[in-house]
């Protein structure tokens, strides 16, 4: 056609490439018409730049044609055969990247479009926030979770102190400034930040408090007015940091120690149990033997006060038994005390 711009190769594959990232996905793809159509080239041409990309894996990219038999095995109620690009990630990886959003104690709406956004970096046809629709963010939240997040992240990739206050909560749940009972005014922390994690459901900053002593846990959703500190050397470098043996320190190992964010001294502890279920869901590294058909022996490396709340917590139903250390065994024979003078007189009035 007279005065019709000629498109070059490039364009049009540029132009391809855009269609198959924005509307196709592993079970949602374009014919080749539809392509051409949309692009405005001839379908032998399309078809050649598609068996190309197909060979050349764009941006580490699956470029393919969906046949009938993938439609067959889809899991989409709308899932169309045609030519497609498959996402970055996979559904599984995904999931775990909204949970891990739902996880995070933010605000929902907020979640819900990051985990649209993520769905759209990754290459999923049709953005929605399906995987999030039980999501509840507990309320009240912490409004300023993700900029502290942001700041901590630049401030321990670049070794910095840090300065924050801390919240605990009123009556109502909401979250109030922690106050230095010796000033009467919210008490500032300042800290060298290590590294973030999540324990038994909530995110916690690892550091060390400046005038203390070896790592702490700092829940980050009750963190308040956190800055990076300019021209303050970190008190506590990680790389200065020793295991008690004198090997060099490690985060890895300090977490395997603690079922939850304690800083007690870990210890061995030997223990018989009745189940292997609450072993490995907890422990790590746990050395396992059997002593009988109903009896399993299990040596930890653990922080004892921890291993206190977890042995609390599955006393109703199985059976453990602290061998070693003593130390540890008092402490069991203590709460069960407390427990006795706090419940075992109620108990006995009731029956009279």
């Amino acid at each position: 056609m007279a005065g019709r711009k000629t498109r070059s190769t490039n364009e049009i594959l540029v132009d391809i490439l855009n269609e198959l990232a924005e509307h196709t996905d592993s079970e949602h793809g374009l014919t080749v018409k539809e392509l051409s159509d949309r692009v405005g080239a001839t379908e032998k041409t399309v078809h050649a730049h598609l068996q190309l990309l197909e060979a050349q894996r764009p941006m580490g990219r699956t470029v393919r044609r969906l046949t009938a038999a993938d439609m067959r095995q889809a899991d989409s109620a709308d899932a169309r055969p045609g030519w497609c690009m498959e996402p970055a990630i996979d559904v599984a990886e995904l999931r775990l990247f909204g949970d891990g959003l739902a996880l995070s104690r933010i605000d929902e709406e907020y979640a819900r479009e990051s985990y649209d956004r993520l769905r759209v970096l990754a290459g999923f046809a049709g953005a929605h926030s399906q995987g999030l629709r039980n999501i509840r963010v507990p309320r009240p939240y912490n409004r300023e979770f993700l900029s502290n997040v942001e700041n901590l992240d630049e401030a321990i990739s670049g070794k910095r102190v840090v300065s924050f206050r801390m919240c605990d909560y009123a009556v109502d749940g909401s979250l109030t400034l922690r106050i230095d009972p010796e000033s009467g005014k919210p008490r500032e922390y300042r800290a060298d930040p290590y590294q973030m994690t999540y324990r038994n459901g909530m995110y916690y900053l690892l550091c060390h408090m400046h005038g203390k002593n070896g790592v702490a846990f700092a829940h980050v959703d009750r963190i308040r007015d956190l800055r990076i500190v300019e021209g303050v050397r970190q008190e506590c470098p990680l790389e200065e940091l020793h295991a008690p043996d004198g090997s060099p320190f490690s985060l890895a190992d300090y977490l395997a120690e603690r079922l939850y964010p304690w800083t007690g001294q870990a210890e061995d502890i030997l223990m018989h149990v009745s189940s292997l279920s609450c072993i490995y869901d907890w422990f790590e590294r746990p050395s396992v033997s059997r002593v009988d058909a109903r009896t399993y022996e299990v040596a930890v490396h653990a922080d004892p006060q921890t291993v206190l709340w977890w042995a609390l917590q599955y006393s109703d139903n199985v059976d453990i038994d602290i061998v070693q250390p003593q130390s540890l065994r008092d402490a069991m024979a203590a709460v069960g005390r407390r427990l006795v003078e706090r419940y075992g007189s109620r108990s006995g009035e009731d029956d009279v």
